[in-house]
C-alpha cells in the first residue's frame, strides 16, 4: 500500500547481499503500477551506507529515473469499456435434482414409518391380504341380489337385464378369461364354442344372452316365466361350469393312515396340496379326468 512517487508499490523481494569486486551488492525488486498515462519520475532513493574508515554511516540517494507509460489501446479515440456485470454462475440442475430426489426419499420413508407404526399398534399386519374369491361364488351371489332387488316390481326390464347380461359376461371373464365385457354376443358365443364345453351350457348361454339383447336393445317386454327361466338358466350354467377340484389323500407320517380331504365345493377357500407332494396321493381314479362342465374324457 506504500508508494513510490506516484507510483504504487504493488510488491517488492529483497534479494541476498551478494559480493562483486571486494563490493556488497543488495539488489530491491519492485512492482509498481500507476493509472494514467505520460512521463512519470521513480525519485531518488535514499540508502544507508556504513564507510569502513569511519564506522559511520552515511546516507546517499540514488538517481532519479524517468519512465515513460503508454496507453495499451490500438487508437488514440478508443475509449474504455464499462465494467462488465458481475457473472451469474449456471443453475446446477443435478444438484436440485438430487437435493429433491433426496427430499422425497426422506419423506416416503417417514410416511412408510409412521404406515408401519400405525399398524403395529393397531395390532394389524403391515400388509391387507386380499381374499380372491371363486367366480361362480360372485356370481351366484349377484344372481341373488338380482332376484331380490325390486325392478321387476318397478318393470324396469331394460336395466334388470343389463344387469343379468353383465352378471354372466363377469362370471365368463372371472372362470375362463373371456373378454366378454366389451364382446358382442356373437363374439362371446364364437369363444365359447373354443371352450369343449358341454353343448347343453352353450346352448343356455346364448339364449341367456340373445334375450338379453332383445330386451335392451329392441325394447321386448319378457312374459314372467321367461325371466324365470333366464335366471334358471344363467344359474344352471354357473353351477354347471364351476371350477372343482377333487379331494387328495393326506398321509399322516405319524399313523400311515389316509384322510381324504373334502372336495373344493363342499369347503370354500380351502387349499388342498397339489397332487404329487411329498406324503400325498391323488384320490382320483387314474383313467378318468374331469373336465369344465363335468364332462369326462377317458384316456
Amino acid at each position: 500500500g506504500a508508494n513510490l512517487g506516484q507510483f504504487e508499490i504493488k510488491d517488492y523481494h529483497i534479494d541476498e547481499p551478494r559480493h562483486e569486486n571486494g563490493q556488497v551488492v543488495e539488489q530491491f525488486r519492485y512492482v509498481i503500477s500507476v493509472f494514467d498515462t505520460g512521463r512519470f519520475v521513480i525519485p531518488p532513493f535514499p540508502v544507508a551506507v556504513a564507510v569502513s574508515d569511519t564506522g559511520r554511516p552515511i546516507v546517499v540517494q540514488s538517481e532519479a529515473i524517468p519512465i515513460y507509460v503508454k496507453s495499451v489501446l490500438n487508437s488514440p479515440d478508443a475509449e474504455l469499456k464499462d465494467i462488465k456485470p458481475p457473472l451469474v454462475p449456471p443453475v446446477d440442475y443435478w444438484r436440485w435434482a438430487l437435493l429433491i430426489g433426496t427430499a422425497l426419499l426422506v419423506l416416503g420413508l417417514a410416511v412408510l414409518g409412521w404406515y408401519v407404526y400405525r399398524r403395529r399398534k393397531q395390532g394389524q399386519p403391515l400388509f391387507r391380504k386380499e381374499v380372491i374369491r371363486p367366480a361362480h361364488e360372485i356370481a351366484l351371489e349377484a344372481l341373488q341380489a338380482l332376484r331380490q332387488s325390486d325392478l321387476l316390481a318397478q318393470q324396469a326390464y331394460k336395466a334388470f337385464f343389463t344387469r343379468l347380461s353383465e352378471i354372466m359376461r363377469e362370471y365368463l371373464e372371472n372362470r375362463f378369461f373371456v373378454p366378454a365385457l366389451e364382446a358382442t354376443t356373437d363374439e362371446i358365443v364364437e369363444a365359447v364354442a373354443g371352450l369343449e364345453l358341454e353343448e347343453e351350457h352353450c346352448q343356455r348361454l346364448e339364449q341367456v344372452l340373445r334375450l338379453c339383447d332383445l330386451v335392451k336393445f329392441a325394447r321386448y317386454q319378457p312374459e314372467p316365466t321367461e325371466i324365470e327361466g333366464a335366471l334358471a338358466m344363467t344359474e344352471t350354467f354357473v353351477q354347471g361350469t364351476r371350477l372343482e377340484f377333487q379331494p387328495v389323500e393326506v398321509i399322516h407320517p405319524e399313523t400311515g393312515e389316509g384322510e381324504p380331504t373334502p372336495p373344493a365345493s363342499e369347503n370354500p377357500g380351502q387349499q388342498f396340496p397339489a397332487a404329487g407332494a411329498e406324503g400325498e396321493q391323488p384320490s382320483r381314479s387314474p383313467d378318468k379326468q374331469t373336465r369344465p362342465g363335468g364332462q369326462k374324457r377317458k384316456k
